[in-house]
């Protein structure tokens, strides 16, 4: 399954860059490299149709905990197939039709096996509930991993990278890019008194216990699995429109809110004029939405996503 994504970023090109993470050659070739990398049997058994990602993010304590479902058809028989989550990470249980599956891991793949066998062609699913500290990114986003920080007031900014260094990284899935997943469902909870943003479109925001709003994000185009991604913050949100080929294209702003009367200006006046140079052909970006945010790192100074 394949898509076409687009990104609008503007890069400010850091000193030192050469020698990050994402910038390194590796002479050598582990055995975890080749359980992330080679498409297996027990990848390719099945086909990934939807998630259903549901985390809360406590920040204090640069923690996360939650599940993710799996959808999927089975390309083959089979009783058992490989996903994958950075060991650090905890698989607290995964269940199936109501009951724990055994499982196993080995370096960040985890092996599941089903008690009886898959057949080809069957739609099935299975839920994997997991917790614990994600990798730290020390210098985002050209290493990997959670970038917990603060804006200029001292409040809470939480984002993530993970190109290159895996979605996996944070979040269980199929980790390879030869199969997207077409549909995905976005819960993260986060404390009350911040926002959140991800891919797609806001379905709803619902309150929860202990203190915590969930946010519920719909992405009904196919997606790679390091697109996924979360903005914690204090932002200020407002909407605009844009006469997209197959109608109004839905714009959404998102601000910290400590910036947003420097940037809304910039923005109501600019985007615009940015997707009309845009409109060449038949451009699908033109048919959908559009969120613009405030990124960390400071890097990476705005950037479009679309589901």
């Amino acid at each position: 399954m394949k898509t076409l994504v687009y990104n609008l970023l503007l890069l400010l090109i850091t000193t030192g860059a050469a020698n990050a993470q994402l910038m390194k050659g590796k002479n050598q070739f582990s055995k975890a490299d080749s359980l992330r990398g080679t498409l297996t049997p027990l990848r390719t058994c099945y086909d990934i149709n939807y998630y259903h990602l549901d985390v809360k993010v406590d920040i204090p304590n640069k923690f996360i905990s939650g599940s993710n479902e799996f959808k999927f058809t089975a390309t083959q028989n089979f009783r058992q197939l490989q996903f994958d989550l950075f060991s650090n990470l905890k698989v607290d249980r995964i269940v199936y039709k109501g009951n724990e599956l055994p499982f196993k891991r080995e370096f960040n793949a985890v092996f599941v096996s089903f008690p009886k066998e898959i057949q080809k062609g069957a739609k099935d699913s299975f839920t994997v509930f997991y917790s614990g500290n994600p990798v730290i990114a020390k210098n985002p986003p050209w290493d990997g991993g959670f970038i917990f920080s603060k804006d200029k007031s001292g409040n809470p900014w939480v984002s993530v990278a993970c190109q290159g260094f895996g979605a996996s990284s944070w979040w269980p899935n199929k980790d390879h890019q030869s199969d997207e997943v077409d549909s995905i469902l976005i819960s993260i909870s986060v404390p009350k008194d911040l926002q959140e943003i991800s891919n797609g479109k806001l379905r709803s925001v619902i309150e929860q216990p202990n203190g915590y709003t969930q946010y519920n994000w719909f992405v009904n185009n196919p997606i790679n699995n390091y697109n996924v991604t979360l903005y914690i913050g204090k932002y200020a949100h407002w909407t605009d429109q844009y006469d997209g080929e197959k109608g109004k294209l839905s714009l959404d702003y998102w601000s910290l809110k400590e910036d947003s009367t420097r940037a809304r200006p910039h923005w109501d006046a600019d985007v615009n004029q940015c997707l009309s140079l845009l409109n060449i052909g038949s451009v699908p970006i033109l048919s959908m939405k559009m969120d613009i945010s405030w990124y960390r790192p400071l890097t990476w100074v705005w950037s479009t996503r679309v589901p």
